[in-house]
């Protein structure tokens, strides 16, 4: 850590966060970026080979690298200047190196510039004072010569990633980076690496020739922390880039540049580092989300916040559930409420605005059935044939056939039979039939008193009815 010169909260924040990442972040330090540096100025064939395996990998305008697992970088000319690069390199006879390790003192200048634009946004040469890069590095020594490139991406690329970006120079007309990256004068090189507001992350390369650093001022400037620069919140008011793409839908700020995503749920773009739930902050690339009211949230905290609950128990549903009547239901609290034996995916009835398992419901139906059969008798002319359900309540009555004789029937009897042959049997054993009884299967019964007559019908008469005989 180094002792900060800043009075800006929001600076200092982004300080405490930068010291801790520079050179370290994705795995890349500088001196990864310097030796592959110093790998495409020495072989500069080999790195045109590598070019060519990306070519492949372009689909129009859209460049698909390997490590970002199916995300694309939108370019501004397509493989059209990888072509180009190829070429140039194949052209380019081999040159000295810039060593294998990060110039110290040139990697402080570095490391300012970092802090002051990264933290601002801006993509520029110029510092947020108006300083430029020889300015940044006579701080820390003397100079023949200096240049110097910078590179703008994701944390996932890696340090070859970069070199061969500034080598291809997409968008640059003068293709200065490019240059820059292959001038032969060059001997040395510092290299800092950290977080960028707009683009993600950003790179610094201080390239130098003739190079004798400051070691007082080198020692002093490790003590006391990258330099403050001022105007630093007019400049990060003022950002602007080539790209036009709208504003986040999440944090309603232009996006300028750095990784976007297009959420057509959404019906627009975000910044990728916007894109996490709104209760939790987890990322939600990747993993599942809903949104509500245009904002995004991971499954578990739209389900607990605004998803379906569970009638049953009032929790929320995730997952599988069961939709009836009565509302929605997790499958587990899916409970016959008369047996409590839980039901889960098998059918059910809501009758009566409760759950009940189909043997619950069945043994209802019966009850029911029994209730309505309860008020019926048969008269057999000097008595009732069958009582009253009433009297039996409780009892489990039989199904089963009434049979009913004519007028000489003794009051109370009855019979039960289950087929036409046990009728005929329970028929002989009634009293004689009157003499003028009419034909077989040609009696009809008269309503008396509202029961139902069997006198005049002379002859048995089969009906439905509700079998007692069992109960004593």
């Amino acid at each position: 850590r180094f002792k900060l010169r800043s009075k800006s909260a929001d600076h200092l924040a982004h300080m405490d966060v930068l010291l801790g990442e520079l050179g370290c972040m994705a795995g890349v330090s500088p001196d990864d970026i310097t030796r592959e540096l110093t790998w495409a100025r020495t072989q500069p064939k080999e790195a045109a080979a590598v070019l060519r395996k990306h070519l492949p990998n372009y689909k129009g305008k859209d460049y698909f690298p390997p490590e970002r697992d199916g995300s694309s970088v939108v370019t501004k000319e397509g493989k059209v200047v990888v072509e180009e690069a190829i070429k140039y390199l194949e052209a380019l006879e081999p040159m000295g190196g810039v060593g294998t390790s990060s110039e110290l003192a040139l990697g402080l200048a570095a490391e300012d510039h970092v802090a002051d634009i990264g933290y601002t946004g801006v993509i520029s040469h110029s510092s947020s004072d108006g300083s430029c890069a020889a300015d940044r590095v006579s701080r820390y020594g003397t100079f023949r010569s200096t240049g110097e490139s910078l590179w703008y991406g994701s944390a996932k690329a890696d340090a070859r990633t970069m070199v061969l970006d500034l080598i291809v120079d997409d968008g640059v007309a003068s293709r200065g980076h490019r240059l820059c990256v292959c001038n032969p004068i060059w001997e040395v090189v510092g290299v800092a690496y950290g977080p960028h507001s707009t683009f993600g992350t950003m790179s610094a390369m201080e390239f130098a020739a003739g190079w004798s650093p400051d070691g007082a001022a080198s020692d002093d400037r490790r003590t006391s922390g990258p330099v403050h620069v001022a105007g630093q919140e007019e400049a990060k008011k003022s950002v602007t880039t080539q790209w036009k793409l709208g504003g986040c839908l999440v944090c309603n700020q232009e996006i300028k540049g750095g990784s976007v995503m297009e959420i057509e749920k959404l019906g627009g773009k975000v910044h990728k580092d916007c894109f996490n739930c709104k209760s939790c902050s987890k990322p939600l690339k990747g993993v599942p989300w809903n949104a509500h009211e245009r904002s995004i949230f991971c499954k578990p905290c739209y389900t607990e916040q605004h998803g379906e609950r569970c009638i049953g128990c009032s929790k929320p549903i995730e997952g599988g559930m069961m939709n009836c009547a009565l509302g929605k239901f997790h499958v587990e609290c899916v409970i016959c409420a008369t047996c409590k034996k839980s039901i889960g995916k098998a059918s059910f009835s809501t009758a009566g605005g409760a759950i009940s398992c189909q043997a619950c419901s069945s043994q209802k139906v019966r009850t029911a059935s029994v209730g309505r059969l309860a008020g019926l008798t048969v008269d057999g002319g000097s008595g009732a044939v069958g009582r009253s359900a009433s009297s039996v309540l409780g009892r489990e009555p039989r199904m089963g056939l009434l049979v009913a004789s004519g007028s000489g029937s003794r009051s109370g009897s009855k019979q039960r039979a289950s087929s036409p042959a046990a009728v005929g049997k329970a028929a002989s054993k009634a009293a004689p039939l009157p003499p003028k009884a009419a034909p077989k299967g040609t009696a009809k019964a008269k309503a008396a008193g509202g029961k139902l007559s069997m006198a005049a019908a002379g002859a048995s008469i089969v009906g439905l009815g509700m079998d007692y005989s069992a109960l004593g």
